[in-house]
């Protein structure tokens, strides 16, 4: 039996499992479509930058305001069928992409892609904001969490301002905005004459319905 043991150990270590590609890791990133004319891939791709982030890491280690992505992959670096919406948020990494006689370019290896819901203008800062799951007997009550993307930086909201959500997404914004994993959001965190602090959405972003 012991004799037995050692060699599945050695087995074991001998043929070690395969390896899945990469984990796509937490970043969350703003995505442009790339309107230039030029022959693809060195134009036409996306240009990309992480919310909330004057300066993004691009794919040859250089720090830019924002960076060029020849192309979009998912996780299994697959080409993605559908082009990736304009402004949309993804949560990505950023990979080097060798291209014979051109070079390193970069790619955009995709976990989630989140469109933007609404047509105005948007300003302000990215947040998840999420259900707490408590609940109050009197106002304000500070039942959900606003997170900044990709800052430590959390803090807790009294309400939400829909006012910028389009009718026929009303309802799929209100039901991710009460779960755990929450909705995407940019705006403006006000307090309340009533001592409250809520969020003054100018865009939310949500996942496209399968």
């Amino acid at each position: 039996m012991v004799v037995l043991l050692v060699l599945a150990a050695l087995a074991g270590s001998a043929f070690p499992a395969a390896a899945g590609p990469p984990h796509v890791g937490s970043a969350i990133y703003v995505v442009r479509q790339d309107p230039r004319l030029c022959p693809s891939p060195l134009c036409g791709g996306y240009w990309v930058q992480l919310a909330n982030r004057s300066r993004t890491r691009c794919s040859d280690g250089v720090l830019r305001a924002h960076c060029y992505t020849a192309r979009a992959v998912d996780e299994e670096r697959h080409a993605f069928k559908e082009a990736a919406p304009d402004r949309a948020l993804v949560r990505a990494d950023l990979e080097s992409w060798s291209v014979q006689g051109m070079g390193e370019l970069g790619t955009l290896v995709v976990a989630s892609v989140f469109g933007p819901v609404g047509d105005g203008a948007s300003a302000g800062r990215y947040f998840r904001v999420a259900d707490r799951g408590i609940r109050c007997v009197k106002a304000p009550c500070f039942s959900l969490r606003a997170s900044v993307l990709n800052r430590d930086e959390r803090s807790t909201l009294s309400g939400v301002d829909l006012g910028v959500v389009p009718v026929d997404t009303r309802d799929q914004v209100e039901a991710a905005l009460s779960t755990r994993s929450g909705v995407l959001a940019r705006g403006r965190i006000v307090r309340t004459s009533a001592g409250g602090r809520v969020l003054r959405a100018t865009r939310f972003y949500l996942r496209p319905e399968r």
